[in-house]
This record gives C-alpha cells, sequence and structure tokens, in this order.
C-alpha cells in the first residue's frame, strides 16, 4: 500500500529515550506516526547532533530497511532543514525533497537506475511539475504529486454535505452553541473507492457528529484517486466537518 506526498519526517513532540550518548536519541514509533513501545513499533528513528541541528534516521524495524535521513531544526521535528532523502520499501532512493524553513519548496523523483523521474517546484500559488523517461525525453502533461479529491472539486464536496448532512445532530445531542469540529481519516484506493472510514477527532461534547461525518463519507460516491508519478496510488485522506449550533437570540418582551 502506497500513499504519498508524506516524506517520513516525523512530527511528534512527545518525549523520547535517549541513548547512551547525550547528543543522540531514539525513538518507536507506530505505522501512524505516533511514538509507540519498542515492542509494538513499525519505525524507529535515531537523532545526533549535527552543528546546530539534529540530524536523524528513520528504520523500519521488522527489516531495519532506510527509510529517510535528513536535518531537523530541533528536537520537536517539526522544521526540516535543507534536504531530505526518502526511500522506498526496499532502501532504494525514491525521491529528495528540500525544505526552506521547515517548509516544503521542491521534490525530485528518481528511477530505482538512479536517472531523475520527475520534479515538482511548489510555489505560493501554483505548482511546477515535469516528468522525464528513462531516457531523458520529457513527458507532457506529466503529473507528479495530486492528492485524492471529492469529483466536483471543493464546490461539490459543499453540495454533497449540503444534501445529505444531518445538521441537526449537535441540536438533538443537547450541544451548547458553539462548533464542532470533526475529522474524519479514509483510504481512497486506486479506483476511487473508499475504505477505512474512522473518526480521528471527536467533540467531546457532540460525540454523534463524529458518527454522522463517518457516514456521510461511507455513504457517498467514490473519490477521485490520488495520483504520483502519472499513476493512480492508494492515499489516506483526511476531511474536517464543522458542525454549528447557534443560540437563538431572545425574543423581546
Amino acid at each position: 500500500m502506497k500513499q504519498i506526498f508524506l516524506p517520513f519526517i516525523l512530527l511528534l513532540t512527545t518525549t523520547s529515550a535517549s541513548l547512551a550518548q547525550q547528543d543522540s536519541t531514539i525513538i518507536y514509533y507506530s505505522s501512524e506516526g505516533r511514538e509507540t513501545t519498542v515492542d509494538s513499533a513499525f519505525a524507529y528513528s535515531v537523532y545526533r547532533t549535527n552543528g546546530n541541528a539534529w540530524y536523524g534516521k528513520t528504520y523500519t524495524v521488522k527489516t531495519q530497511t532506510i527509510q529517510s535521513e535528513g536535518d531537523y531544526a530541533e528536537l520537536n521535528w517539526k522544521k526540516p532543514l535543507g534536504s531530505f532523502k526518502n526511500y522506498d520499501k526496499d532502501g532504494v532512493l525514491d525521491n529528495i525533497s528540500v525544505y526552506n524553513n521547515g517548509k516544503l519548496i521542491e521534490k525530485t523523483y528518481y528511477y530505482k537506475s538512479g536517472k531523475k523521474k520527475s520534479h515538482m517546484f511548489y510555489g505560493d500559488s501554483s505548482t511546477e511539475q515535469k516528468g522525464w523517461d528513462e531516457d531523458g525525453n520529457e513527458i507532457p502533461n506529466f503529473i507528479v504529486e495530486r492528492e485524492a479529491r471529492f469529483k466536483g472539486g471543493l464546490q461539490g464536496w459543499s453540495k454533497y454535505l449540503s444534501k445529505h448532512l444531518n445538521s441537526n445532530v449537535p441540536l438533538d445531542a443537547g450541544a451548547p452553541a458553539g462548533d464542532y469540529v470533526t475529522e474524519v481519516s479514509f483510504l481512497v484506493n486506486k479506483d476511487g473507492y473508499i475504505s477505512e472510514v474512522k473518526a480521528i477527532q471527536v467533540p467531546a461534547k457532540c460525540k454523534p457528529c463524529a458518527a454522522e461525518s463517518v457516514r456521510v463519507i461511507m455513504d457517498g460516491p467514490n473519490w477521485e484517486p490520488a495520483i504520483q508519478n502519472n499513476q493512480p496510488v492508494v492515499y489516506r485522506q483526511k476531511q474536517m466537518i464543522t458542525y454549528q449550533v447557534v443560540e437563538a437570540k431572545k425574543k423581546k418582551d
């Protein structure tokens, strides 16, 4: 199962276990990127000081295969610096991602032969995408990366929610006035089919809101699959849905 757009960079702020060396740190984490114990870990990362930065390498626990390596500005892993090398499941270089002050600005993919496959530049308002065959010939209209999306785009998504979402759920649950934000995670496969739908953010005062968000996605139409290097791929999508309860104005006497 391949997911896209996510170089294996940890965005963790929890505490970690230290190695014998005081300038090195190791953490274990699950397949979802959450810190865990060594017995249940999917992968682990080793970090050491590198001047004013921290150089980190991530490996899978089962195969000990390297997944990524690069520098971070701090030990909270929120700000990658410069170039990051990311590898496929066999430990072969897949892409090099370049960051400026923690922001991804460009990415270059490679064939297993080491030849350049594609390049994407992330601008503030637009992106530039190019791809080449193994002989170095540019491929017209090449899509380097495109996330999964609802058919009809944001406008279609809004219309679907307006038609099918039960907006009275928070009222029926007795939730007070306010906004209730839910977040749902699900997989979009290569054909656009939806699976593994689950709520990952549940409002404490409106748990039925999360159930309704899961229902509306499960019962909905197929999505357009994500694209990576001109090929459809499995993609884990996250969608936020907000419910609002407005306090009724008191009538004048």
